[in-house]
Formats: C-alpha cells, sequence, structure tokens
C-alpha cells in the first residue's frame, strides 16, 4: 500500500470555458509532470483583473485542504496567474500552488539534458517569477518600512536582486551558446546542406518521424516535450543529402516567456529552407484543424512567415476509417492554405510503419531543387 505522502497529487482548477482537447491536454501534462489528478475545480473569470470569486476561492480552499501530507502537492491553475491573485490563493489554501506556465517548465526540466536547455528553463522561471517577488515585497512593505526605525532590507529584496543578475549572466550564456549553434548552422550551409526543421504539436510524432528518416534513435514516447534542444542529423535520398532538424513540440496558448527563454532553440524554423510541420491526422476533425491553425500562428510568432511549408499528416495508421483520410487531407490543405500562403502540399504518412515516407521525402527534395537550394550529392 502507498504510503501517504509518497505521491504528488494535484487539484486542477481550469476555466469553465476550456475546450475537450484543451481539458485532455491539461490532464496529459498533469500525468508527464508525475501529478496524480485529486480533483477538479471549474471557474468562470469574475474580472479582467480577478480570476476567482470569493465563493470559488472558498471551494478551492476546501478542497485543498486533503493535499496537505502528500509531499510535493500543488494547486495547478490551469490560466495565467497574475502576482496578486497567486497570494489570493496561497493565502486561503496554505498550500504551494503553480499555474499553467510553470507546470510546463517543470516538465521542461524532467525532460532537460543539454546545458542549454537546462539555462532556458531556468530563464523562463525565473522571468515568469519576477512579478511575484515584486509583488512579495510590495505586500511586505504595507506592514513596515525598513530602513526608518525598522530591521533593514528584507532578504526578499536581496532575492530579488539576485534573480535580476542572474537573469542577465543566463542571457549572455545563452547568447554564447546561440552563437555557437549559428556557427554549425553556417558550416552545414557551406557545403551545401540544405535544412529542413520538423515542427508540429506536442505528441504528434515528430521524433518518430525524425528517427525514421535519419534512422536515429532519439527517445519516444506518449508523454510530453520529449524533446528540448533540436537533434540535427543528415539524411540522403535520390542522391540529395538534407539535414533534419526535431525541434520542441508547440501546445495550445503557449506562454510568451517560453518562447523567448527558447528563442535560440525555436529559430531552428525560422532559419531553415523548408518548413515540415507534422500533424496527427488520427485526432478530431475539430481538435485537429483548431491545432493547426494555433500551431500556424505560433510559426509566425517565431519568425517563420515565408519558408516553404509541407504537412506530414502522421498517424494514418490509426485512423478507424480509411474513407475519411482524403477528407480530413481537403481539410487541412484548405484552412492551411488560406492561412499560410507558403504551403506546398498535404502528405499522407505514418511514421511508424513507413508509410507515406518516400513521398515525403520525394517531395522534398524536388521543392528544395525547384527554389535552388541544391543540395550536396553524394
Amino acid at each position: 500500500m502507498r504510503k501517504r505522502g509518497a505521491e504528488k497529487r494535484a487539484l486542477l482548477v481550469v476555466p469553465r470555458d476550456i475546450s475537450d482537447w484543451e481539458l485532455r491536454e491539461a490532464l496529459a501534462l498533469l500525468d508527464t509532470a508525475g501529478y496524480q489528478l485529486y480533483d477538479l475545480v471549474r471557474y468562470r473569470r469574475v474580472s479582467r483583473s480577478r480570476l476567482l470569486s470569493k465563493a470559488k476561492l472558498h471551494e478551492v480552499a476546501e478542497k485543498a485542504e486533503a493535499l496537505q501530507g502528500y509531499k510535493g502537492s500543488k494547486i495547478i491553475v490551469y490560466d495565467e496567474l497574475r502576482p496578486r491573485e497567486y497570494f489570493r490563493i496561497v493565502k486561503e489554501a496554505q498550500v504551494e500552488t503553480i499555474d499553467r506556465t510553470l507546470l510546463i517548465l517543470e516538465i521542461f526540466a524532467l525532460h532537460a539534458g543539454s546545458r542549454e536547455a537546462k539555462l532556458q528553463i531556468e530563464l523562463a522561471r525565473l522571468k515568469h517569477q519576477l512579478p511575484l517577488i515584486k509583488e512579495a515585497i510590495r505586500l511586505a512593505k504595507l506592514r513596515e518600512l525598513p530602513g526608518f526605525l525598522g530591521p533593514g532590507g528584507y532578504a526578499i529584496d536581496a532575492y530579488y536582486r539576485y534573480m535580476v543578475s542572474r537573469i542577465a549572466r543566463i542571457r549572455r550564456e545563452l547568447e554564447k551558446l546561440r552563437r555557437r549553434r549559428e556557427l554549425e548552422r553556417s558550416k552545414r550551409r557551406s557545403i551545401g546542406l540544405p535544412h529542413v526543421a520538423i515542427v508540429g504539436y506536442a505528441s504528434v510524432g515528430k521524433t518518430t518521424l525524425f528517427n525514421r528518416i535519419t534512422m536515429e534513435r532519439k527517445a519516444t514516447g506518449d508523454e510530453y516535450f520529449t524533446t528540448l534542444s533540436p537533434k540535427v542529423k543528415t539524411a540522403s535520398f535520390d542522391g540529395s543529402r538534407i539535414a533534419f532538424v526535431d525541434t520542441v513540440g508547440f501546445i495550445s496558448r503557449i506562454p510568451l516567456e517560453i518562447i523567448e527563454a527558447f528563442h535560440s532553440t525555436l529559430e531552428e524554423a525560422a532559419t531553415s529552407d523548408i518548413v515540415l510541420y507534422v500533424i496527427d491526422v488520427s485526432e478530431r476533425e475539430d481538435v485537429m484543424i483548431e491545432k493547426l491553425g494555433e500551431g500556424i500562428d505560433t510559426l509566425r510568432r517565431i519568425g517563420v512567415i515565408d519558408k516553404p511549408m509541407i504537412i506530414a499528416a502522421n498517424k494514418v495508421d490509426l485512423l478507424q476509417n480509411m474513407d475519411d483520410l482524403s477528407h480530413r487531407l481537403s481539410l487541412i490543405e484548405g484552412l492551411a492554405s488560406s492561412i499560410y500562403p507558403g504551403l506546398r502540399g498535404v502528405i499522407a504518412v505514418s511514421a511508424i510503419t513507413g508509410k507515406g515516407l518516400e513521398e515525403l521525402l520525394w517531395r522534398i527534395t524536388t521543392l528544395l531543387r525547384s527554389t535552388r537550394k541544391y543540395t550536396y550529392y553524394a
């Protein structure tokens, strides 16, 4: 029997208008982070500045009592949590609380292997927590005035200064790593290697497709964000040699702090010759279309606006009705071409079985040659 305190429990607090697929995404993130769902609370935002009403806050606090005694258990608010709202919840519930961004960063920390990934995660976490520290200082100073008949500066003031200094130091280190990555990319280009960035939502099979194309053995699985640092490997097809780049997966409403912190990683897509967008064609149609729209919007936010793009409609092996495939491909092509003018085709593939892979590679090499991105020939 599991001992009390041996598992991490989570009280999940979500907006009332959250869609079904976003709720499934939230539950998948909880599971990936190692939390066991204890209970679920839905709320309707009171105003722009206030998240929870007094009654809803009291309900959260009551349910959070069951989390006490379980080490690492938390209240997880699946939303952007303002500093004042954060302190309201913590004061009322007396339980550690995190928001959606910090939950994602916890998962990133579990999968971070490279020094660059660890620095990016620390930078995002510090930038996200900086407003919380400011609010903590403000609340503390409402009760006493240090420096004027007071005990001196607060320890939290010193921690705030440390955070600011640490953020500046991390940025300098990441800039060095970014320049190194840019140099490596320039070397590959100098010998005629075009770059194809594999992008898409988390857990759609990007790394599995990358492994299938390049004969690599990167770790894969149903967990979110198994890839944090981009992996580059070359592959040859029809006499052409191409560098494929596996990138970090997207999520709905990707937080700004994560985009900024992972800029050097995400810029692999912005500097590529072709964007290979992977989509899970076996998902519900409305979910598939919504993710496609949000994913292309994320590409715009990181500077991908004019690159030729090929969509790999992955996981055709999971479709129950293959007659539905042509309809789904038409839907994908219709939406993508209306919002992304650089679309160059939609190819049905299965990264697991290899179905459609030859057609996909043929389309990529043909597109590279037509755009005069000549490759190095073996």
